[in-house]
Order: structure tokens, then C-alpha cells, then sequence
């Protein structure tokens, strides 16, 4: 997805990250993808919300009131301290056998390898695109369904938009709730994104079609 993102579907994601990290939340869900699109304002998917009743102010009151997928107080790696897992202490063992330098290029190496090969591992529970995996996808489908070649903010909406509709959020792998459940995750709780729009009054399926049925 990342070569397909047009120059705004990037300037939402870094702005969706900037939104977590302001609040304090460790990982980026789908709620922040909506925030990064509200507060990239120039978007025609942005005017679209606003046109729905949403803008920035106002999701992030909705969010404060439903809370966000992590709690903003975990600390993934005290999380993963608790099952005797000490990152840095892995880190340092690492660049004192092999030199820091070598470790980084490991880290390169592995992120450029193609998955044929091995590279792209799945990611574990420290990644920050971990909530947000399936949302991508989803816009990638919806992007490929439409013969559009770049993805813009309104698939990358699509996509947050049909990850909400699962009622735990994310239908992750057995050992993928265990990861998030150590990081503060609830099972079984509905959608921070679908509580948001609800508490603003907004159907999630309705915008959703609106999206589909529209060539912002």
C-alpha cells in the first residue's frame, strides 16, 4: 500500500499517527485514521464528514467520552517486561555481540526482503500499524474494486469503516488478541470507531455506502 498512497492517503496516515501520539495512545486504530482525515481538512473525504455532522473538534470530544482501542496508559514494552520479554535489554545484547550498525542494517535487510524470502514478518504487538493492518487491506480492495490506482483518504475511511463493522475490531488470530491483551486491549468490545460515529449520530453503514457511491 505504502508505493499506492497518494500524497494526501500519506500526509492522513502521518497525521493519524500524530493524533495517537498527542492523545497518548500507543498503537494507531481506526479512530485515528478518522482524526488524521478531519484534521488533513482539505480533503474532499473530510468535507464529506463535516457534511455529516463530524469535524475535528468534535470526533475528538467522541473519542475522549468512548475511549480508544488501547488504553493511553499502557506501556507495550512493560507489557512485554511482564511476560520476560526486556526489548532494550535484547537490543543491547544484540549490538554488543554484533555492533549496533550491523544490527540496524539486520533491520534494514529484513524490512527490504521480499515475502517470498521471509521479509515482511508479521508484526508483533509493539507495531504501531498492527490496529490498523486489516483497515489497509480493505482499502487496497476497495481502491483495486474501483480501477483506482492511488489511494486516497476516502479508501483509507472505506477500509477504517469496514474493519469497525467486526464487533471486536480487528478479528485477529489467537495469538494476535493474546499480544493485544497483554498491551491493555478488551476483547469483545465494540469499535471505538463505530461508538464514535453512533455518539455523533452517524451510521457507519450509511457513510460507508456514501463513500462507496462517490468519486471524491
Amino acid at each position: 500500500m505504502w508505493q499506492r498512497l497518494s500524497p494526501a492517503g500519506r500526509q492522513v496516515l502521518r497525521l493519524a499517527d500524530l493524533e495517537a501520539r498527542e492523545l497518548g495512545h500507543p498503537c494507531i486504530a481506526d479512530e485515528h485514521l478518522l482524526l488524521g482525515i478531519l484534521r488533513h481538512d482539505t480533503n474532499p473525504t473530510a468535507a464529506l464528514l463535516r457534511e455529516h455532522g463530524l469535524d475535528l473538534d468534535a470526533a475528538r470530544a467522541a473519542l475522549l467520552a468512548v475511549g480508544p482501542t488501547l488504553n493511553p496508559r499502557t506501556d507495550p514494552a512493560a507489557a512485554l517486561r511482564g511476560l520476560g520479554i526486556d526489548l532494550d535489554q535484547v537490543r543491547h545484547r544484540l549490538e554488543a555481540t554484533f555492533g549496533a550498525d550491523a544490527v540496524r542494517a539486520a533491520e534494514r535487510r529484513v524490512r527490504r526482503r521480499p515475502w517470498w524470502r521471509g521479509g515482511h514478518a508479521r508484526p508483533g504487538p509493539l507495531c504501531r500499524y498492527l490496529l490498523t493492518k486489516r483497515a489497509y487491506h480493505f482499502a487496497i480492495d476497495h481502491a483495486d474494486h474501483r480501477g483506482d490506482t492511488r489511494i486516497e483518504p476516502h479508501h483509507l475511511l472505506y477500509g477504517a469503516l469496514r474493519d469497525a463493522r467486526d464487533p471486536v475490531g480487528t478479528r485477529l488470530s489467537r495469538r494476535g488478541r493474546a499480544g493485544l491483551t497483554a498491551l491493555g486491549w478488551t476483547p469483545d468490545r465494540p469499535n471505538p470507531l463505530n461508538l464514535l460515529l453512533h455518539a455523533r449520530g452517524i451510521d457507519p453503514v450509511t457513510l460507508a455506502a456514501d463513500l462507496a457511491g462517490s468519486r471524491t
